[in-house]
């Protein structure tokens, strides 16, 4: 069962609260508004080269376009550009704003991967699949600090390993993550050898949890979203300048197939229309925009995001831990930044989800970042004083909380990301021959240890079906997990109900 079939199954909803979130869920997300939006922390800084950047006028065809310029479309572009031989792909990438403002510029900066949902999904998909999946998640890591080592962009994009420290403040939840982790360590032993399972009295006290029942411990990574994804188009940029356009605040409003052998896609901006050979979604929350019969199947979720001042009393841990902090109902995230021309040690706080309007329902099918959740402000603006116990926190110097922002992420009904070639089904635009449309979204909040792969694997699926691979690289995806792939039983199963059941909507249908 999905996060969101868990909530609103949820005995505490009214059946017409539960119906309201799911009719949102199967509203049009539309296109991210480009003046109507709250500031993230991480986008304060423009890059100085691709901010606001677009060509004088919008290119007329493409080999590939990518619709989205945040994490997923930075990898999809990347492996298309350097996995090719001497016959380069013209790749252009469209966003409807500016360059890495949607969920990968308001995330938490945070490559998490507990494994605490590793004896669910073995319950669900199977061991073998479980372990395929695991590995793929905890292989983004060491893929992150690579990619920011090959581009120079480690100290500039405070790309690090940290520890993680997973605490638990209820006995319950506590059992039962010592179960999962048990599991994971007994069937992936080699994977896990970095990851602890701390009781409370085993807890140091340089790590200021006082209230914790217990604490689960691993390998993470931090980093600033928006300068390491910029960092890698600027780069890009800098090494296929006839090869790659980014067209900022040029929003796709409609895609049509037409007859033409080579490049079949027609894709309607304000700026004119691109024909193209391929079509690439990154567009994760949005994804149903340009393909509708995706409502229900990937959906928006809003998110909230702060970036906070630490206590007078707390100690700098920004370089060597993050935090999830368990609580009985939901959870929140957490990394500290180092101290830089750029930040001074704030706490980057994101969360409050389940303590949001109607259990937190109330952001399912928002699209929208313009606006904050109210209950989750509360939450958040007032968790870390009492999470690392007032007494070692102490006074906050200035504004406590430095900024607030909002942004969508996309779920899917299955709870895994879609990735592959759309069927003619979904998109309604029939024919094409090799050419096609693509997808790659739906991380469900955990886009930083699964989006940079999943993108990376369909560059090179559409790559194989070009037959442009260059030597060296390889078509083979057998790392890729194939529950993620799109598939017709995905497209017929993996979709949320429209009506609640037993409800005067769903009496009064005949779907």
């Amino acid at each position: 069962m999905s996060f969101v079939q868990v909530l609103l199954s949820n005995p505490a909803l009214s059946p017409q609260e539960r119906q309201a979130a799911l009719d949102r869920i199967f509203s049009d997300p539309g296109i991210p508004d480009a003046n109507r939006t709250t500031s993230s922390f991480w986008l304060r800084h423009p890059h100085p080269e691709l901010a606001g950047i677009r060509s004088s006028s919008l290119p007329a065809e493409a080999d590939v376009v990518i619709i989205g310029s945040g994490i997923t479309g930075a990898s999809v572009a990347k492996a298309l550009l350097e996995c090719t031989a001497q016959d380069k792909p013209r790749v252009v990438v469209l966003e409807a704003r500016d360059i890495c403002s949607g969920a990968t510029g308001r995330n938490g900066g945070h490559a998490l991967e507990t494994a605490e949902e590793f004896a669910d999904l073995e319950e669900r998909i199977g061991l073998e699949s479980a372990r395929k999946v695991m590995r793929f998640k905890l292989a983004h890591l060491n893929e992150f600090i690579q990619v920011a080592e090959e581009y120079g962009l480690t100290e500039e994009a405070q790309v690090r390993k940290v520890e993680f420290l997973s605490t638990y403040f209820d006995e319950m939840r506590w059992m039962e993550a010592k179960g999962a982790i048990s599991r994971f360590k007994e069937c992936m032993p080699e994977e896990s050898r970095e990851w602890k399972i701390l009781e409370k009295d085993d807890i140091p006290t340089e790590f200021h949890l006082p209230h914790a029942y217990g604490i689960i411990s691993g390998p993470a990574g931090a980093l600033w979203p928006y300068k390491y994804i910029t960092g890698i188009f600027a780069h890009l940029q800098h090494q296929f300048p006839n090869n790659l356009s980014i067209e900022t605040n040029t929003p796709v409003t409609d895609i049509t197939k037409t007859s033409n052998p080579t490049h079949p896609y027609t894709l309607t901006t304000p700026r004119g229309a691109i024909r193209t050979r391929h079509i690439i979604h990154c567009t994760n929350a949005h994804a149903a925009r340009l393909i509708p019969d995706l409502k229900g199947r990937i959906y928006p979720i809003r998110g909230q995001m702060s970036a906070q001042t630490p206590g007078s009393k707390f100690p700098f841990q920004g370089s060597h831990h993050s935090w999830i902090f368990n609580y009985e109902k939901g959870f929140d995230y957490l990394t500290q930044l180092p101290h830089s021309a750029h930040s001074a040690g704030e706490m980057m706080l994101g969360g409050g989800f389940a303590q949001g309007e109607v259990c937190g329902t109330a952001d399912m099918g928002i699209s929208s970042d313009d606006e904050l959740s109210l209950y989750a402000d509360i939450h958040l603006s007032g968790a870390l004083g009492a999470v690392f116990g007032r007494e070692n926190w102490g006074e906050v110097a200035g504004s406590a909380v430095k900024m607030m922002w909002t942004g969508n992420m996309g779920f899917s009904a299955d709870g895994l990301p879609w990735v592959g070639r759309l069927t003619d089904f979904l998109t309604r635009r029939e024919g094409g021959g090799d050419a096609g449309e693509w997808i790659c979204a739906a991380f469900s909040g955990e886009g930083m240890v699964q989006a940079w792969l999943s993108g990376k694997a369909l560059a090179m699926m559409v790559l194989d079906c070009d037959k442009r691979l260059a030597l060296g690289f390889s078509a083979d995806l057998t790392w890729f997990p194939d529950e993620m792939m799109v598939s017709e039983k995905r497209v017929k199963e993996a979709v949320l109900p429209r009506f609640v059941e037993g409800s005067n909507m769903q009496r009064g249908t005949h779907l």
